[in-house]
């Protein structure tokens, strides 16, 4: 009887090997999934380096301003067109300034005035169509760390919650058809560890990306290069 439960059960040996072949596998598997993210996370930070590149040279042949909008809470950005007579500011101050003033200037007019276009305009962007996509999201398991442009004055990070529908969290950074980009930096970062990911930077003046690998600091990103851009107008 004592031999028929020794055959029928497991010695110590044989557990500690199962246990073993166990991990290797554990190991295997998510050393898999993790280069499989990884992948992912490059293809993804790829693209949107491509598009800076694209909507540079796609500005200056069709006298048109980019934007790409970057939902922070929402894990995602869109691309947009708007008129190439745009107006950015070089601080945070100067941008609310500015559009106080509109504000106030559009309560002078009447409604059918508005209708008529006297008053002055408001920077009006639309969603681009045919080649680019309504919107890019992140691929799962990423999420933005992140993104700076000067009109903001300093690094805005995701509030933790879900998209708020009427009060969106919207960086926005420009491409102008004059061949001016904002200085603009964008954190992927993975959604467990916020050190890994991809940080993608884009030179002022010049459009020029960078694909640094790892969450870069946007203080530390192109130094010698002044973050205050002009302000454009037509």
């Amino acid at each position: 009887m004592q031999r028929e439960r020794s055959r029928g059960g497991m010695s110590l040996l044989e557990i500690v090997v199962a246990i073993a072949i166990g991990l290797a596998l554990g190991v295997v598997v998510i050393g898999g999934i993790m280069n499989g993210l990884r992948l992912e996370e490059h293809r993804f930070a790829r693209e949107l380096a491509l598009t800076y590149e694209m909507l540079h040279d796609e500005a200056v042949l069709r006298n048109v301003t980019f934007r790409v909008a970057y939902h922070l809470d929402g894990q995602y950005y869109t691309i947009e067109s708007g008129d190439p007579g745009t107006l950015i500011f070089d601080d945070p101050e100067k941008r609310e300034d500015y559009e106080n003033d509109l504000a106030d200037k559009l309560k002078r007019f009447t409604k059918r005035e508005l209708a008529e276009g006297q008053a002055p305009k408001e920077n009006k962007f639309a969603k681009l169509q045919g080649q680019f996509k309504d919107k890019y999201t992140l691929p799962v398991g990423i999420v933005f760390g992140g993104a700076y442009t000067p009109q903001y004055g300093e690094w805005i990070e995701p509030s933790g919650e879900e998209e708020d529908p009427e009060e969106p969290l919207i960086v926005y950074s420009y491409i102008f058809p004059n061949g001016f980009v904002e200085h603009t930096v964008v954190q992927l970062v993975h959604e467990e560890n916020a050190e890994e990911g991809y940080t993608i930077e884009v030179e002022p003046l010049s459009g020029k990306v960078h694909l640094h690998d790892g969450a870069v600091d946007y203080r530390d990103s192109f130094r010698g290069i002044p973050d205050r851009g002009p302000e454009l107008s037509n």
